[in-house]
């Protein structure tokens, strides 16, 4: 439940400040019938698109072979190029003497840029979310599984969560004035437009369009690093832009500034000062729970398991040895090599179900770094998404698997040499 919860805060708190932000500006900036066109029109087709792609990626088709196999890092990195360049052409046409310039056609283009740019966030993000049920009950027989509704739970307190943390971002939105209006919009936006470009990154990576030995490799493996260790602090910077817009709109709605006839109008300013006054305390409780969910219920779930330790196998010459007796249990066994610069490369061996072959690979993956993996209720699971890895496909390249490594088998044992072992050390780092 509590991994879920997080990882819904995680993945959707972000998105939800700047859609919920966004789609205040195109509602309220833009003459009315326009900006619900474009908002209602964004809405139903970034819903449409992500519940396409969470089928297609979730069926046991041949799309969602190929989609599973990489196809879909690619169409992350168009997804993110195009609402890069949509972000550019909102803050262009936003500049106040261009919009005068341009009157109704950079209205229509500033628009058209937030749609696009609520559209691609939500294409990219919900179909992650929409797929989690779909792995829920690989150890269950039944939706009705405590595990399922546990986890289910989790799910669904981190989206009303969400949603309310997005609500009350629309509100904050609504209230703003002038230049203000675009300006804590836009730094939630390039926040995560930092976080998306990091990402990018890593699928970059992943996917080798850039080698291991270009001389740009290991700087971007660095950024790679930075976004992984630090996701979290994107998603507070979101956050902190919002409530620096959220302070500005609680100091305009505490004592009455504005004109006033009779004391009607002044009892009806006076009820919505505090209508956004409770808006405003509603957005600092949901991101206080959401920074909390990230912090302190993330340590507290990442406790566990305990990892197993790093056994001890044979040093024979260029490789590292391990005898089948010492993997023949069909359990989870963690060995490492630490090289010259002081680096332990772990990697793991399983052997597989009904087999007498064995699964090996480093103890990290392209998508979760150095994450690892631990055994639960016989299942290999990764530390960081909580995949479940099918043991028989361990020793493949593809998804959440261990990065496949070279190895041999001879004489009931299994040879890793030390080479491919260093190759991999900036992986640990």
């Amino acid at each position: 439940m509590l991994k879920y919860l997080v990882q819904i805060t995680e993945d959707l708190v972000a998105v939800s400040i700047v859609i919920g932000m966004l789609s205040a500006y195109v509602r309220f900036h833009f003459p009315e019938k326009m900006g619900n066109i474009f908002l209602i029109g964004s809405g139903i087709a970034g819903l449409v698109l992500s519940v396409m792609m969470t089928y297609l990626v979730n069926t046991s088709n041949a799309i969602s072979k190929k989609l599973n196999l990489g196809y879909i890092a690619y169409i992350d990195l168009y997804t993110f190029a195009v609402i890069g360049i949509a972000f550019l052409l909102f803050m262009f046409f936003s500049i106040g003497f261009i919009l005068k310039k341009t009157k109704i056609v950079g209205e229509i283009i500033e628009c058209l840029s937030a749609a696009v740019m609520i559209i691609g966030m939500m294409f990219y993000s919900l179909p992650a979310v929409f797929g989690y049920p779909f792995n829920f009950d690989l150890a269950d027989d039944t939706i009705f599984s405590t595990d399922f509704i546990m986890r289910f739970s989790g799910m669904l307190i981190g989206g009303i969560l969400v949603l309310v943390t997005g609500i009350a971002a629309y509100k904050i939105e609504k209230n703003l004035r002038g230049s203000f209006k675009c300006l804590f919009m836009n730094m939630s936006i390039l926040v995560l437009l930092f976080y998306y470009g990091g990402v990018a990154v890593k699928l970059i990576l992943s996917r080798r369009i850039i080698r291991p030995n270009s001389p740009s490799f290991h700087t971007l493996f660095k950024i790679v690093q930075l976004t992984n260790n630090y996701s979290e602090y994107f998603i507070f910077g979101t956050i902190i832009a919002l409530l620096l817009g959220a302070v500005f709109v609680l100091s305009k709605n505490i004592r009455v500034s504005e004109e006033y006839s009779n004391p009607a109008q002044l009892r009806k300013i006076k009820a919505r000062m505090m209508k956004t006054r409770r808006w405003v305390y509603t957005l600092v409780v949901a991101t206080a729970l959401c920074m909390v969910n990230l912090t302190v219920v993330d340590a507290y779930n990442n406790k566990e398991p305990d990892e197993a330790p790093v056994e001890e196998c044979i040093e024979d010459g260029d490789n590292l040895v391990v005898p089948y007796s010492l993997v023949e249990d069909g359990h989870l066994h963690r060995f490492g090599y630490k090289t010259d610069k002081g680096i332990l490369v772990k990697f793991i061996v399983v052997q597989k179900p009904g087999s007498g072959t064995y699964g090996v690979g480093l103890d990290a993956c392209d998508i979760c770094g150095d994450a690892g993996y631990y055994e639960r209720n016989d299942q290999i699971v990764c530390r960081r998404c909580d995949v479940v890895m099918n043991k028989n496909t361990i020793g493949f390249k593809g998804g959440c698997n261990p990065i496949v490594i070279d190895f041999h088998v001879e004489d009931a044992k299994i040879y890793v040499p030390k080479s491919t072992l260093i190759e991999h050390q900036d992986e640990f780092k």
